[in-house]
């Protein structure tokens, strides 16, 4: 069954695979999860839906695949990472109202696979009104009998806490934890012993969520706010986009402007801009550059097209980070135009 949890510790995996690895054991398994949206979101329109999430193995990232209702949708390679936890994001288009579901394999260098994880999501259809039953009331006059008085549970005793809460830029902090009188603490998707530390190194505000579960089964979400000051050096450039939308190999009637669009691109300097390259011919293969290509200083995932009625066109985006490093060219994505 895929690994389920709430938004609040989605980062935890992360934490678990450096505690094993502090230790000096090497870990073992790959783990994904799905950030955003959470399961059973429900949206009151059709709109683009943001998928965000993180996986980890010992062995770094290779790529993550997601998929929506069992097909696949786009696959995510070389996800940026900090240390064995990579983030993903991508922009899914849904095509109409309904029901989706969406769920995420990660994959290691050695082409292992994770357990999918799953979210499920309503995108424009009214919630039902639901029907409200009444049963008839029968009055029974108990028979009182002498039942013991259960014993009083006794009084948690839960602490969570970094040491310290604020590090420069690159610098490392100890995340702790002690509980008595609770059933269970989960900590990064993995349930840990009622004493413990993790240490992590950061290069950017980090959020950590310690879930506990008292002896009487009531759920209680502790959180420690890590405040980073200053940035990392950032000289890796961000993945190349996946193309979205029109289909590739679209013929489309005739129109004088076309939009295409593109999934959102993670980076650990964020994007400052994505660029997009367009090319046409009218039936002879002979591409050449539409005129104002390459197109540049785009800060959103879609650019509006102009377009002539029977001409064939392709176009490719990259991205830039904050820091100027410039991503790699996606694949050509190709559409029509048809005369009618």
């Amino acid at each position: 069954m895929p690994l389920k949890k709430s938004l609040l510790y989605l980062l935890f995996i992360f934490l678990v695979t450096l505690l094993i690895s502090s230790c000096s054991s090497t870990p073992s398994g790959t783990y994904v999860w799905i950030d955003v949206p959470v399961d059973g979101l429900s949206y009151p329109e059709v709109q683009p839906v943001n998928v965000e999430g993180h996986a980890t193995s010992g062995a770094g990232i290779d790529r993550v695949e997601l998929f929506v209702d069992g097909d696949l949708w786009t696959t995510i390679d070389d996800p940026p990472s900090v240390d064995t936890l990579a983030s993903f994001e991508a922009e899914w288009l849904p095509p109409g109202p309904g029901s989706y579901s969406i769920h995420a394999v990660a994959y290691g260098p050695d082409g292992a696979p994770s357990e999918y994880d799953e979210t499920r999501i309503t995108l424009g259809m009214d919630t039902p009104t639901p029907v409200i039953s009444v049963t008839p009331v029968i009055s029974i006059t108990p028979t009182i009998t002498d039942t013991p008085t259960p014993p009083p549970v006794p009084d948690a005793n839960v602490k969570f806490w970094a040491d310290p809460e604020t590090i420069d830029a690159g610098k490392c902090t100890d995340i702790r934890w002690q509980a008595e009188n609770v059933k269970s603490l989960v900590f990064g998707g993995v349930e840990q012993a009622m004493e413990g530390v993790f240490n992590t190194c950061l290069c950017k505000n980090e959020t950590y969520t310690m879930t506990v579960t008292h002896l009487d089964d009531t759920v209680e979400k502790l959180k420690v706010n890590i405040n980073v000051v200053g940035t990392c050096a950032d000289t890796k450039p961000p993945a190349a986009p996946n193309p979205g939308a029109p289909g590739n190999g679209a013929s489309l009637t005739c129109r004088s402007y076309q939009d295409v669009g593109w999934g959102v691109v993670s980076d650990e300097s964020g994007i400052s801009q994505y660029q997009v390259k367009v090319q046409r011919h009218s039936g002879d293969n002979n591409w050449t550059d539409i005129p104002g290509s390459v197109y540049t200083g785009i800060s959103g995932t879609a650019k509006n097209l102009s377009v002539e009625c029977g001409w064939y066109y392709r176009w490719r985006v990259r991205a830039v980070d904050g820091e100027g490093n410039v991503g790699a060219w996606s694949d050509w994505w190709q559409f029509v135009i048809n005369l009618s």
